[in-house]
């Protein structure tokens, strides 16, 4: 009896073979054992100093005992839900599927109806968050930028405040510190009817990030820390780039990434044994001669790729990266750079894929390319989907009933697959030349922005349940409160 058909049914891409897989997880292990992490998080430090690990002043080293009991803890499969209860928008994160999404924190935004550069400001988050809910293949919310128009300290809170509405599909959501991450706590729980309510089925990601080389900052953990006593899902994905803050290898970048990754779980793991952790970052090269962390090089897919094989190999599911571009506008190079980046991303099976939508380095967030990418999405899912082999898909007797010289427009089995079977593009055109030309000749980009205006125009997300909207609105206006008591405090000491 076969029993492995449906594991082996799709196209995957595999670079590692096992003993490569055991000698990087091993690599990991020394890097954390040997060298350790500077940890700048008391609390964090007398954690891990009860549990085992060594510590010498802010520096740590963890028994790789540790860490393999840390990885053991940590589940590979869990689910994040729709806020609304919507089951197609609740996302399983297990093998065998990438999730995609947009990235936060760029300073620019390319202005829907101008489709120039400028400041992202409050409205953006909600029009992001309205074209991720109705783009098909766009699975999870971020904001693709850091808002300009309001008090720095509480642009994090506000992106949260804004995109929660506007979509129910899960949300990754990042803060400054402890106090943002208390009042997008206590949005989601209004949402979601109290803190057991929540842990049965979370409507949100924390995401937070260490520094590289080898630093879990004091920010970093206290969010992590906030995130795990609350048992929220957590990213702790670190940034580290090749030739400047992380070795200029492939195998030391993924070496010394996971490293700052896995002292996180292990934190986590201590305070909350089972948290969901995800595992991560954005891996690729310094470009030495434009000096800058290049989103679109070819290096970023393949370390991305040899990291989640990584994480898989180890049991944590990864926060990837693909669909992002260096180039400055909606033009051929964002398509070939994101595309093949998102194509990669479903070939490896990376959990969360996200910074869809990125141009200009990370800079500047554009709804355009994030429109695009779904297109190139849909795309690539198809391809990994692969092909089913079964008695009906072979279609034997079909062949012989249509016979030499025939067609199969009007056959049964023509009309049960053709929905299924094949690809169906929203954006691609495959029209002949003169129904193109009839059309207005328009191109990708004239109806991707079509499309786009389109969901901001008609788009409307399922609605938040009463009482949640006055929660947001207490929560803002405690946050404006503290930020001017800072202000106040400051100026005090200042005189």
């Amino acid at each position: 009896m076969r029993t492995n058909y449906r594991v082996n049914s799709g196209v995957r891409f595999r670079m590692f073979t096992d003993d490569q897989l055991e000698e990087l997880f091993l690599g990991v292990l020394h890097v954390l054992e040997n060298t350790g992490l500077e940890v700048h998080h008391e609390q964090s430090r007398e954690i891990l100093k009860e549990a085992g690990a060594w510590v010498d002043g802010i520096r740590v080293r963890l028994p790789s005992w540790l860490v393999k009991e840390s990885l053991r803890k940590a589940p590979r499969s869990f689910t994040l839900y729709a806020r609304d209860g919507n089951p197609e928008h609740n996302i399983h994160i297990g093998p065998g599927r990438a999730h995609f999404g947009p990235g936060p924190t760029c300073p620019n935004f390319i202005d829907v109806e101008t489709m120039e550069r400028r400041p992202y400001v409050e409205e953006d988050a909600a029009d992001v968050a309205k074209v991720v809910d109705a783009l098909p293949n766009i699975d999870f919310c971020e904001s693709l930028g850091s808002i300009n128009d309001v008090h720095t300290d509480l642009s994090a809170l506000y992106e949260f405040a804004h995109m929660f509405p506007n979509t129910s599909k899960p949300i990754v959501a990042w803060s400054f510190d402890k106090y943002d991450s208390e009042g997008i706590h206590k949005i989601a729980l209004a949402e979601a009817g109290g803190q057991q309510a929540f842990e049965q089925r979370p409507n949100y990601v924390h995401y937070c990030e260490p520094l590289s080389p080898l630093v879990s900052t004091f920010e970093a953990l206290d969010k992590l820390v906030f995130a795990a006593e609350k048992r929220i899902p957590l990213v702790f994905t670190p940034c580290p780039l090749a030739g400047g803050t992380a070795p200029i290898t492939a195998a030391g970048i993924i070496t010394q990434g996971a490293a700052e990754s896995w002292m996180g779980l292990t934190i986590a793991q201590q305070i909350q044994p089972g948290l969901p952790f995800i595992m991560g970052g954005v891996y690729s090269v310094m470009d030495m001669n434009a000096m800058i962390l290049a989103y679109g090089a070819p290096e970023l897919p393949l370390m991305m790729a040899g990291l989640t094989e990584l994480a898989h190999y180890a049991g944590l599911p990864l926060w990837q990266t693909g669909g992002c571009t260096d180039s400055k506008t909606f033009d051929e190079q964002a398509m070939i750079e994101g595309s093949m980046s998102v194509y990669f991303s479903a070939l490896t099976g990376g959990d969360l894929c996200h910074d869809v939508g990125y141009t200009e380095s990370a800079m500047t967030g554009s709804v355009f390319q994030l429109a695009a990418m779904d297109e190139a999405i849909g795309y690539a899912r198809r391809i990994t989907r692969g092909i089913e082999v079964n008695e009906d898909t072979l279609a034997t007797d079909v062949i012989n009933d249509v016979g030499p010289n025939g067609h199969y427009l009007r056959e049964k089995h023509t009309h049960r697959y053709y929905k299924n079977e094949f690809w169906y593009p929203n954006l691609c055109d495959r029209r002949n030349f003169e129904e193109w030309e009839m059309m207005g000749r328009k191109s990708m980009r004239d109806r991707t922005a079509a499309r786009v205006r389109d969901i901001l125009a008609s788009h409307e997300p399922a609605p938040l349940k009463e009482g949640t909207q006055e929660v947001m609105q207490e929560v803002l206006e405690q946050a404006e409160d503290r930020v001017q008591q800072d202000w106040w405090e400051d100026r005090e000491t200042a005189d």
